[in-house]
């Protein structure tokens, strides 16, 4: 078979099944529309979220301790960071400019008659 040929009878096909035709060419396009979202969608968020992250500083470290470490067959020993660690790394390690510590708790709180439980609180040093 020619290529003309081919080609007669494909758009043949097409002017004779015109509304099988035009929902075809609807459900390409509007796939092709979803697809071109959602990467469009997906770049902007990984491009917000880098922003976030460079806006913290490219000259800032987290440390966070372990509250406890364990394996195989139990061994549930606590371990970690204490507060005398900090100094250590500020005094110690070359070019570490400030060390903050930081310390979570969720405590209840108390106020006269008024009473919260499970109160996230943050402590940190100066």
């Amino acid at each position: 078979m020619k290529v003309s040929e081919t080609m007669r009878i494909a758009w043949e096909a097409i002017l004779k099944n015109k509304i099988r035709s035009f929902l075809t060419m609807l459900g390409i396009i509007i796939g092709v529309a979803a697809v071109i979202i959602m990467v469009a969608i997906s770049a902007g968020t990984e491009a917000a979220i880098q922003e976030q992250i460079t806006s913290l500083g490219s000259n800032l470290l987290f440390v966070q301790s372990s509250f406890s470490r364990g394996g195989p067959g139990g061994g549930g020993g606590s371990g970690g960071l204490v507060y005398d660690d900090s100094t250590a790394i500020e005094e110690e390690i070359d070019g570490v400019a400030a060390v903050v510590v930081e310390q979570n708790s969720s405590q209840t709180v108390k106020a006269g008659t008024v009473q919260l439980d499970e109160v996230d609180i943050v402590g940190s040093s100066p």
